[in-house]
């Protein structure tokens, strides 16, 4: 392994930020995932739209097993315990949430735009079998398109110390010819994205302060999950790329560690902002939770018609 100090040391510097966000990150997104799953398999019916909101819990669950080793890797001092296989792994998962939440979120903002503006279309009428064919080819392909990164060495050792960095920016500072063409189709693919779930929100947007008449609400409701959905790629996809490409083949700074730390951190908030996607698209969860709102006297919301008709 060889040794290697000059991207270490303003890890210090944002270490005891980190700490505390992400332990809070992992608490609400646990929280909030385990109460979806629940929802999800034991209350809603299985349709196309619940496949989708299915397989973003899924992508949650693995930054969420992730997350605990990145927290003890921190507490250690930036030193990794579990071993180079391990290490892979666990960065690879998590970069697997990534991906497999940006192509999830694209899904959901191009089936709301179907939904409202052209309902007839058969990508509002698909079934849960086609459903599951097209999430199994994007989970293969997300899990493809992920690889080169957990191929890359990733385990190597501070100076004059045993102990052993374990961080997915070695391979973005000192990148291959393989590691460049793979931050470049990374950042095309999050850029991709962005742009069309920004039109979907826009064309959406238009098309109801275009009409006279008063909007439903469950327009007003996609139209917000829309701009939900916006407001996730700035905060959490968006920064990593953007930084990860100003890191490649630069020596490591104080400032640009810094800012990719912090926006990993934004990265990782992912898991949490999505159970607010499951309340703007999922009527049995948001009933859920205006149902214990409601018993514990804090609120008098109205059920959804919906499920009060399956109830």
């Amino acid at each position: 392994m060889s040794n290697i100090t000059s991207c270490m040391g303003p890890q210090n510097l944002v270490s005891s930020i980190l700490k505390p966000i992400l332990i809070l990150e992992f608490i609400l997104g646990l929280s909030g995932n385990v109460f979806a799953l629940w929802i999800l398999f034991f209350k809603s019916p299985w349709k196309a739209c619940n496949i989708y909101l299915l397989c973003l819990v899924v992508a949650d669950f693995l930054l969420l097993i992730g997350l605990p080793f990145r927290i003890d890797y921190l507490f250690r001092g930036e030193d990794w315990i579990f071993g180079e296989s391990s290490c892979r792994f666990i960065l690879y998962i998590i970069s697997v949430n990534f991906s497999a939440s940006v192509v999830f979120v694209l899904i959901l903002a191009v089936d709301r735009f179907f939904r409202i503006l052209y309902p007839q279309h058969a990508i509002t009428r698909m079934s849960v079998r086609q459903a599951i064919m097209m999430v199994s080819a994007v989970w293969v392909g997300v899990l493809l398109l992920r690889l080169p990164p957990a191929l890359n060495v990733v385990l190597q050792s501070h100076k004059n110390s045993s102990k052993l960095i374990c961080q997915s920016f070695l391979s973005w500072t000192w990148p291959s010819l393989e590691m460049r063409v793979y931050n470049v189709v990374q950042l095309i693919e999050v850029l991709i994205a962005f742009i069309l779930v920004l039109f979907c929100f826009v064309r959406v947007s238009l098309h109801v302060n275009g009409r006279s008449l008063k909007p439903h609400r469950r327009v007003k409701r996609a139209v917000r999950l829309l701009l939900l959905l916006v407001i996730m790629f700035v905060l959490c996809f968006l920064p990593t790329v953007i930084v990860s490409i100003f890191l490649q083949g630069f020596p490591c700074s104080a400032h640009l560690l810094v800012s990719l730390n912090a926006s990993l951190a934004l990265t990782y908030m992912n898991s949490v902002l999505d159970p607010v996607i499951y309340c703007h698209t999922n009527a049995w969860f948001r009933d859920t939770l205006k149902g214990k709102s409601n018993s514990l006297g804090l609120t008098k919301f109205q059920m959804s018609v919906k499920t009060n008709r399956k109830s």
